[in-house]
């Protein structure tokens, strides 16, 4: 029988919010990370965006996809106001686009989701999607445009400009370190010590992408890596460890603090 086996088609499994801001300048998000997907899409103004160990510069008609675990945040970087459409989701075969900017190829199709959106979901005050208001599958298509939309961003790839300021260079310089020294229990001071930085000079530098203390962002990127080697098969003790945390009641106490699961709760995120 003639035919052939169709693999990598994404599936997104479940949605969480769709929606449209409109942000002012100098407007900072701060940085969060979550255990689901998230493709932030930028209709007007400029944006930073500041996701691990890089800073994206995006503009108008440009997308970022975060993938689950991922910290990110948001700070505008034009002198007027920037609108911003973001949606989040789970789901499988998700295309590997993540650290890159993309370019969306018809920005009113991000205007037609929020419409789909709004008709066949019942969304609450704080966007969150609830469940469907309307019968049949006519819901679907909101799902299926969305994975059409990760597909052709996937075909759509820019070459993002990079940000050479000397904030942002700390900012990188200090990410990176932690990544080199995930497995190690380190003070704010043994820390800048490390970045050849004064303690103030490596918080204001850091606090200025990240949103959060440089001790919480360790912490998450931390959770993070330990939740990849429970995925791998580590045990939560060894993947502890792994992470430089001793106690492991210590660490399950963290874990679920930052990731909302305890650690016996882990799967591999995709």
């Amino acid at each position: 029988m003639l035919g052939f086996e169709i693999k990598g088609n994404p599936h997104i499994t479940k949605v969480y919010t769709t929606y449209s801001w409109v942000f002012q300048p100098d407007y900072r998000f701060k940085g969060e990370s979550h255990d689901f997907w998230e493709l932030v899409c930028v209709t007007d103004g400029s944006i930073s965006v500041a996701a691990d160990n890089e800073i994206f510069e995006l503009t108008a008609g440009h997308a970022i996809l975060h993938n689950p675990m991922q910290f990110h945040n948001i700070t505008v970087t034009g002198n007027r106001p920037t609108s911003v459409s973001v949606f989040t989701f789970s789901g499988e075969n998700i295309p590997n686009i993540q650290n890159h900017v993309c370019e969306i190829p018809d920005i009113s199709e991000i205007k037609t989701l929020h419409e789909l959106a709004f008709k066949n979901y019942n969304i609450k005050s704080d966007l969150v999607i609830k469940n469907i208001k309307t019968d049949g599958n006519d819901h679907l298509v909101y799902i299926k445009r969305l994975e059409l939309l990760l597909i052709e961003l996937a075909t759509h790839l820019v070459k993002a400009k990079a940000n050479v300021s000397q904030k942002a260079k700390n900012y990188l310089d200090i990410v990176n370190t932690m990544s080199e020294h995930i497995g190690e229990r380190l003070s704010v001071g043994e820390l800048a010590a490390l970045c050849n930085m004064s303690v103030i000079n490596l918080q204001k530098s850091f606090s200025y992408y990240a949103g959060v203390g440089v001790m919480e962002y360790f912490n998450r990127q931390k959770m993070r890596r330990a939740a990849e080697l429970m995925a791998e098969g580590y045990s939560v003790r060894e993947a502890a460890l792994a992470v430089g945390f001793s106690d492991q009641n210590y660490f399950s106490t963290v874990f679920k603090r930052i990731t909302g699961h305890s650690p016996s709760a882990v799967k591999l995120y995709k």
